[in-house]
């Protein structure tokens, strides 16, 4: 099935494309990756804005054959196009703010790439009374909002609102780039919380905004990741802690790591040591004022958790990933908008810009995307696995496609029109 995917690769040369005057190229000083503008002088602006310690600098000539090229081009609509090296499409359409989360998102991939011995686990991260903490969780959890509203907090510092890597010791690494909002706020948010977000904004557009945050851990400053804590976001309801099993924490860990996990069962193994070692808890909450005390309250002593902090029992499966209803096969599908696929190593990924969420596709789910390069029933993709697996009846081909087509629209990556 893999062959069935588009190699990433033989678009190199169209990322290399000559560049003209209109152009400018960006090198970092941390990662071998470098960004080619095209008429988008504004993005290199607000990369030094949102990633200062990355050593952003404009230089001529044309890119390098060796490293990874990233592309951001001005439309004459005034937003940008942007194509990841990591994808075979471009996003177009994206306003300023857009375009640099995803200049931002390959340059963090980069540095992940470089140091292969690091993990790079999909989650926000802030340190509280000097323990780290990483928050993940499903789509829509709110882990960005959780992580920026806590480092509104005196003494809370900021690691991370979307990829911490970590060392072979457990030491999570912080990248030193700002969290990056959804506009407008959700409703519920503090008032408090509003005006602080206001006054912090820096890089934004209609959809999106960078937050600077004055608890902001520079680029490369280290600690122990002590806890994982995974968001579990409802409708009503006390903030309040729940038991995890470290399985369930090591399973959470390897379905949000974005780096290259090399080898199978050394990579869990390691994970699993890993989670050994953490506090592993959910964190339920529907009011974000309320869960932020609780995380406050949970690093109040030297050791998590804290005295008199309770802990519930462990939950059953979140409803947010239960079975989801099958997709008619008679409709037409398509891609959203904003999602785009990442090959990692030997793995696919599926990166939706809004959420910044990465989804992680099995062969087979890799296929399906790829045949959805241009809208198509689901019958004909069916008649195209039948092809493919000779032998398993078209059926079985069709139900499990139905399946896998309604959690592709139920997480937003998929259309179903018609």
């Amino acid at each position: 099935m893999r062959a069935m995917l588009h190699p990433v690769r033989q678009f190199a040369a169209r990322l290399r494309a000559a560049s003209d005057s209109a152009e400018c190229l960006l090198r970092f000083d941390t990662v071998p990756q470098e960004v080619v503008l095209g008429r988008a002088e504004a993005v290199a602006g607000a990369l030094s804005e949102v990633m200062p310690g990355w050593g952003c600098r404009s230089l001529p000539g044309a890119p390098s054959e060796a490293v990874p090229v990233t592309r951001v081009t001005a439309e004459d609509s005034g937003r940008y196009s942007y194509q990841s090296w990591w994808s075979r499409a471009p996003l177009t359409d994206l306003g300023l703010a857009g375009a640099t989360c995803g200049v931002v998102a390959d340059l963090v991939q980069s540095y992940c790439d470089a140091r292969p011995e690091m993990i790079g686990l999909h989650c926000g991260a802030v340190e509280v009374g000097g323990h780290l903490l990483a928050f993940t969780g499903p789509y829509r959890a709110g882990k960005t909002t959780l992580v920026t509203r806590l480092a509104a907090e005196p003494g809370v510092r900021l690691y991370c609102d979307d990829v911490l890597p970590v060392n072979p010791d457990g030491q999570g690494v912080a990248l030193g780039v700002q969290p990056r909002l959804r506009l407008p706020l959700p409703e519920g948010v503090s008032d408090g919380f509003r005006v602080y977000v206001a006054d912090h904004l820096t890089v934004q557009d209609r959809r999106y905004g960078y937050v600077r945050c004055d608890g902001q851990a520079p680029l490369g400053t280290q600690a122990p990741l002590a806890g994982l804590i995974v968001l579990r976001r409802e409708a009503s309801g006390p903030a309040r802690l729940h038991r995890m099993r470290v399985a369930d924490a090591v399973a959470h860990m390897i379905r949000q790591n974005i780096a290259d996990p090399g080898e199978t069962e050394a990579h869990y193994d390691r994970l699993a040591a890993l989670g050994a070692q953490l506090f592993c808890a959910t964190l339920v909450y529907s009011d974000l004022e309320e869960a932020v005390q609780v995380v406050r309250d949970l690093c109040a002593a030297p050791e998590l958790p804290g005295s008199g902090v309770q802990i519930g029992p462990m939950l059953p499966p979140d409803p947010v990933e239960a079975e989801t209803v099958p997709a008619d096969l008679a409709q037409v599908f398509c891609r959203a908008e904003e999602v785009s696929a990442r090959e990692i190593g030997q793995d696919v990924f599926l990166w939706q810009m809004a959420g910044r969420n990465f989804f992680r596709l099995n062969p087979v789910a890799g296929a399906v995307w790829a045949l959805l390069e241009e809208p198509c029933y689901g019958h004909d993709i069916a008649e195209t696995l039948a092809e493919v697996f000779v032998g398993t009846p078209q059926t079985m081909i069709a139900d499990d496609l139905s399946d896998l087509l309604g959690q592709m629209c139920a997480r937003g990556l998929v259309r179903a029109e018609g």
